[in-house]
């Protein structure tokens, strides 16, 4: 039970730490994008927020769809999509011109997010839920540190 209240928890915060009120990032195989002309720090943090606003909905559903769930047979569905959404997350932020430490920052939450996808799309193999709820919590918690920081070098409020 305690596993599970971590698990809701920590995955809450790591989707607050990329978008504004409850949103999240991620991005397993990502391909490369031409590096962009740097745009300012404000259009850099608009278009920032608008990928995050866009993870919320994602969320959301993936929140609602893991509530009292402790077999991990029941998270696939819901982690799958949710992965997906995170990978659309950080191709989204991966090519909106950031430079400088902003974009030092989105490659470290890009690389963290990725650990946190590949949790999700590894749930149908965990061996527990009890072992499967520790690794993707501890990765969480880098990822969310990580779009704190990118928040912090755009300017923005901490999750």
């Amino acid at each position: 039970m305690k596993a599970r209240y971590l698990v809701l928890a920590g995955l809450a915060v790591l989707a607050a730490g990329c978008g504004n009120a409850s949103s999240s990032a991620g991005s397993a195989g990502s391909t490369a994008l031409p590096t962009p002309t740097p745009a300012s720090t404000s259009t850099v943090a608009e278009k920032y927020l608008a990928a995050a606003n866009g993870i919320d909905a994602a969320y959301l559903q993936w929140n609602s769809a893991i509530v009292g769930v402790t077999q991990t047979s029941a998270l696939v569905a819901p982690a799958s999509a949710y992965a997906a959404a995170l990978t659309t997350f950080d191709n989204a932020v991966q090519g909106i011109g950031a430079s400088g430490t902003a974009a030092a920052d989105i490659s470290t939450l890009i690389t963290d997010d990725e650990a946190v996808i590949t949790d999700l799309n590894g749930v149908g193999s965990a061996s527990s839920y009890a072992t499967w709820s520790a690794q993707i919590t501890t990765d969480g918690t880098k990822a969310i540190a990580a779009g704190d920081a990118v928040r912090a070098a755009l300017g923005l409020p901490p999750s």
